[in-house]
Formats: C-alpha cells, sequence, structure tokens
C-alpha cells in the first residue's frame, strides 16, 4: 500500500465518522423534538440558594438518556434557588425555571448517566418538559434544606426522603 492510498483511506475514514457523528446528533434532535424549551427565570423573592452540580436531564424513568435539546446536555456548577412557586438553576449555563405546578415528584437518587455517588447524593426532580422529564441535581454540602424546599413544592404527592432509585 502506498503512502497516498493509506492518506486517503485515513481522509476517508475521517470523513466517514463526521457524517455518523452529524447522522447522530441530528437523529438525537429529532426523537428529543416533544421536549419543551424550559423558561427562563423570574424576578422571585427566593427562600434558599444553594449552591450545586447540574448533573442531567433525562426522560422520566431513563436515566440513561440524557436530553440535549435546548442546552440541557452537560452538567456543571449551579446555583439552585427555591421560591414559593417553583424552582430555577443554571444548566450549562443556561437560566432555568421549573414552575411547581409542572413538578411530579421530588426522590433521591444514587446514579444517573455518568455520575455514581453515595446512597441518596443525588436529588431528582421529575417534572414535565413537554415531556416527562427527571433533573438530576447534586447539592455541594448538606442537602437537607434544599431537599425539603424542593419536597414542598410537590403538591398531592409524596416523595421518597431517601432510596437508590430513580422516578419511574
Amino acid at each position: 500500500m502506498t503512502k497516498e492510498l493509506f492518506a486517503l483511506l485515513c481522509a476517508a475514514f475521517v470523513a466517514l465518522v463526521a457524517v455518523l457523528v452529524w447522522l447522530g446528533i441530528r437523529s438525537r434532535r429529532r426523537r428529543q423534538g416533544d421536549v419543551d424549551e424550559p423558561l427562563g427565570w423570574i424576578d422571585a423573592a427566593p427562600t434558599l440558594v444553594v449552591d450545586a452540580l447540574y448533573v442531567a436531564t433525562t426522560r422520566a424513568g431513563d436515566p440513561y438518556d440524557r436530553i440535549f435539546a435546548h442546552g440541557l446536555g452537560f452538567r456543571g456548577r449551579t446555583s439552585l434557588a427555591v421560591d414559593a412557586d417553583g424552582v430555577q438553576l443554571l444548566a450549562d449555563r443556561r437560566e432555568v425555571r421549573i414552575p411547581a405546578e409542572r413538578i411530579r415528584a421530588v426522590e433521591r437518587a444514587t446514579w444517573t448517566i455518568d455520575r455514581v455517588v453515595e446512597p441518596g447524593g443525588i436529588i431528582v426532580i421529575a417534572h414535565e418538559l413537554g415531556a416527562d422529564v427527571d433533573t438530576y441535581i447534586r447539592v455541594i454540602g448538606d442537602d437537607a434544606a434544599a431537599f425539603e424546599a424542593l419536597t414542598g413544592l410537590v403538591r398531592g404527592t409524596t416523595s421518597t426522603p431517601a432510596g437508590e432509585g430513580t422516578t419511574a
């Protein structure tokens, strides 16, 4: 095999991988078309503000199906602000508001896609964003006050104080 032929095969392989990546991203966007754009922040007086890590947003009950739509795809530091009418956070440098009426449950989890922590170390906010989704938050430090404040937003349902699983 000549150097030119080898270089041509390498270039073709790189081009093929690039096309497959582009098709995969396009396909994922199409599959996540039912996920609405999150609401932006509002000027509300928070009852609690804590530093946290935004871990992921996934389809409800499927901690492996990360939502990439609308800038929710990557984890990072966040400020979690809870007020009487909902919760606000900064997800992937994007301001997100989850109104209390959209929150179905608040639970604890030990794992989600690419993150495993001590039992009950992640707070899961199960909510509606066009489709049913779960947002995973890891509070930096003691999370008891944040969990209690978030649980207080759930109307008419009960939440588990500790657990190994995720929302179903």
